[in-house]
């Protein structure tokens, strides 16, 4: 898997979208408006990391954190694990091209409808629930290609585990699917061009899979942005936006 990103100079001084952050939201929105056409770039804060790049040790796992306190930040403004500490909330964060989807779960599964329920939502969002959401839905699952994890594959205490304190509580028990590479594919190239390897069970999805078998944004909605055009630029902090006649000044 080679760089997405490309050289700072490289940088034209106008688009018709730019968009800020690459992960979920940004790496749709790049995904989607490049294949409407558009002449779109990406900007992340965060640095590139290919496979074999992420932390596999404490101490690198230690260097590659920064914690946001509401008097300072402590620790490189480009570090993977960004952790929030607030008065209210505390958040963990990734800080990379891909963004959370670099140390999350993988875990893809429907929101609870009771989620959008809340009068926050904008109205063009709940009127759009009924067949969008659907349709969304079904976007994603064939971009992530989510599946649960496999019979065939070796026995994991903790899921054995959460199987049988689910038939104690008289539960429904299921294998929630996760966007992980399990089965080899012809030459593991899969479906964005990108090689990916069936899963090793090494355990570290959660600090950056070193083997590409996790599905990340680096790995689908990024590569097909940039197929269809989409110029990505890493360690790149936005500041703020400001509105010029009918254009808008990213500082």
């Amino acid at each position: 898997m080679g760089h997405l990103s490309s050289q700072i100079e490289a940088m034209k001084s106008n688009y018709t979208v730019v968009v800020i952050g690459s992960g979920y939201g940004g790496g749709i929105s790049a995904s989607r408006l490049a294949r409407a056409g558009q002449k779109v770039c990406v900007l992340e804060r965060g640095k590139e990391f290919l496979p074999g790049e992420f932390p596999d040790t404490l101490p690198e796992a230690t260097a590659e954190l920064q914690v946001d306190i509401p008097d300072k930040h402590i620790g490189s403004k480009t570090g993977l694990f960004d952790f929030h500490v607030n008065d209210d909330i505390n958040v963990l964060v990734g800080c990379g091209l891909g963004g959370t989807s670099l140390i999350n779960a993988n875990v893809v599964i429907e929101s609870d409808p009771r989620v959008f329920k809340n009068p926050a939502w904008p109205k063009a969002l709940i009127g759009d629930l009924k067949d969008g959401i659907k349709k969304g839905y079904a976007h994603a699952r064939e971009m992530l290609n989510p599946q649960p994890y496999p019979k065939n594959f070796p026995k994991l205490k903790k899921l054995e585990a959460h199987e049988k304190s689910g038939k104690f509580m008289k539960e429904n028990f299921y294998r929630p699917p996760i966007a992980v590479t399990f089965d080899k594919t012809k030459d593991d190239i899969n479906h964005v061009g990108v090689k990916q390897t069936p899963c090793i069970l090494c355990g570290d999805c959660v600090s950056g899979c070193n083997h590409t078998s996790k599905n990340t944004v680096q790995t689908n909605y990024l590569p097909d942005a940039w197929n269809h055009g989409v110029e990505i630029f890493t360690e790149v902090s936005v500041r703020y936006v400001e509105k010029q006649g009918g254009k808008w000044l990213v500082h």
